[in-house]
């Protein structure tokens, strides 16, 4: 029997549209992506499963909130293999540094 793990990269950019000047300042970064059934942790994820919610870390966060961004946050997934995407919003920042729990569904990318 063969075990497949994910290992896919994608990045994150808030903006699919020109930027105007006054909005120059845009997020857009990396991170290596795994299924939100490999979050450690007690604690049941299934809910994030069902939605198009993602689990991103906490300077991720960080850089947003320097940024003058509009609400509710939109993130543009890209998988940087296969040059596929889809979007999505952020659940909580809690994940580790230069990680991101996805949605199974989103690795079909």
């Amino acid at each position: 029997m063969r075990q497949v793990f994910f290992f896919v990269q994608f990045s994150f950019n808030m903006f699919d549209h020109p930027i105007p000047r006054a909005f120059q300042n845009r997020f857009s970064t990396q991170y290596r992506c795994y299924s939100v059934s490999m979050l450690a942790g007690p604690n049941d994820r299934s809910d994030v499963e069902k939605g198009g919610k993602i689990i991103m870390p906490p300077s991720a966060l960080d850089q947003l909130s320097r940024l003058n961004i509009t609400y509710p946050m939109l993130f543009k997934l890209t998988n940087k293999n296969s040059d596929r995407m889809t979007h999505c919003g952020v659940l909580e920042f809690v994940a580790d540094e230069g990680i991101c729990y996805l949605p199974h569904w989103t690795f079909s990318l």
